[in-house]
C-alpha cells in the first residue's frame, strides 16, 4: 500500500456498503481501523468475526485477510489506516500484539471525532494534530485492548497464509496473463487443494477475485484522469474492451467510462 506522503503516512476515508455492494477479502501490512456510524455491518478478520453497530470501532492488525459485510442495508463507517512502521517508531508495536477485533469505549470514540473533525475541516496544521490523535488511540488500543492466544488452528493458519500468498501474487501481476495453474504454484499448492481453500477463505472463487482485483486497480487509474478507459484496461490486464466494460459494470456497479469522465470533470 502505497501513501501519498511519506511526512503524513496515513488513509482516511469514508466508506459506504450496501447489500448490492461487492467488497472482496483483501490484506495489508498496515493496521486499518473502522469506525461505524450508520447502520450495522460484519467485519471478517482472518477467522473472527463480530457485528459492529454505530459507535463501535473494528481494529484489523496488519497481514490479517478482512472484509466488511453489511447487515442493514446499508451501513457507513469512517476507514483509518496508519503505516505500520510510523506507529512502530513512536513506540506501538501494532506489529507484535493482536488488538481485538470489535471495542465500544467511550475515550476511543473521542479521539476517533477528533481525527475526523481534523482530516474533514483542514485547519492550519491538521496533519500534525492529527497524527496526535491517532497516537493517542492507537495507544489506547495497545494499553488496553490486546489480545493474548492464538484464534486459528495450524490447518486455518496454513490455508489463510496460502491465501496471502496468491492474493499478493495476483496484485503483483495483474497485467499479466493471469490463470489459476500459475496463481497456484505461486502459493506451493496443488490446484485441487488451492482453489477449494481459496473459496472457503474468500467466499470466491479464484478467477472471480482476479477480475475484482483486476476491476479495482483500472477504477484507480481512472479517477486519476491519467488515463483513459482503453489505457485502465489493458494496464490491469484486460486484452478485450468490450468484456472490460462488463466486467467492469458487474463489480464496480458503473461503466468504466463514467469514472473517467467524473475524472476529467474534476481537473
Amino acid at each position: 500500500m502505497a501513501f501519498p506522503e511519506e511526512e503524513f503516512p496515513v488513509i482516511f476515508h469514508y466508506d459506504v456498503l450496501r447489500k448490492d455492494t461487492e467488497f472482496f477479502m483483501h490484506w495489508q501490512d498496515n493496521p486499518e481501523f473502522l469506525y461505524f456510524t450508520e447502520g450495522e455491518g460484519e467485519v471478517v478478520s482472518d477467522t473472527q468475526r463480530v457485528r459492529c453497530k454505530p459507535g463501535d470501532i473494528a481494529c484489523v492488525n496488519p497481514a490479517h485477510l478482512h472484509s466488511v459485510e453489511p447487515v442493514t442495508p446499508e451501513c457507513r463507517y469512517y476507514c483509518l489506516i496508519v503505516e505500520r512502521e510510523y506507529l512502530e517508531r513512536q513506540g506501538l508495536p501494532v506489529g507484535d500484539i493482536r488488538l481485538k477485533l470489535k471495542v465500544s469505549d467511550s475515550m476511543l470514540r473521542e479521539y476517533f471525532d477528533q481525527v475526523v473533525r481534523e482530516m474533514l475541516e483542514r485547519e492550519p496544521y491538521y496533519k500534525t494534530a492529527a497524527k496526535a490523535r491517532i497516537l493517542g488511540l492507537v495507544s489506547c488500543l495497545c494499553r488496553h485492548y490486546a489480545e493474548n492466544g492464538a484464534v486459528s488452528t495450524p490447518a486455518q493458519n496454513r490455508r489463510l497464509s496460502m491465501v496471502k500468498t496468491a492474493i499478493r501474487y495476483i496484485q503483483e501481476h495483474l497485467s499479466e496473463g493471469l490463470d489459476i495453474e500459475a496463481i497456484s504454484a505461486a502459493a506451493g499448492f496443488s490446484k485441487y487443494y488451492f482453489c477449494r481453500g481459496f473459496k472457503e477463505i474468500t467466499g470466491r472463487t479464484v478467477m472471480d477475485y482476479v477480475n475484482f482485483a483486476r476491476c479495482s486497480h483500472a477504477r484507480r487509474l481512472l479517477i486519476t484522469g491519467r488515463y483513459n478507459v482503453t489505457e485502465a484496461a489493458q494496464r490491469s490486464g484486460f486484452e478485450n474492451l468490450s468484456y472490460f466494460t462488463r466486467t467492469y459494470k458487474r463489480y464496480m456497479g458503473a461503466l468504466p467510462s463514467r469514472e473517467d469522465t467524473a475524472a476529467n470533470r474534476q481537473r
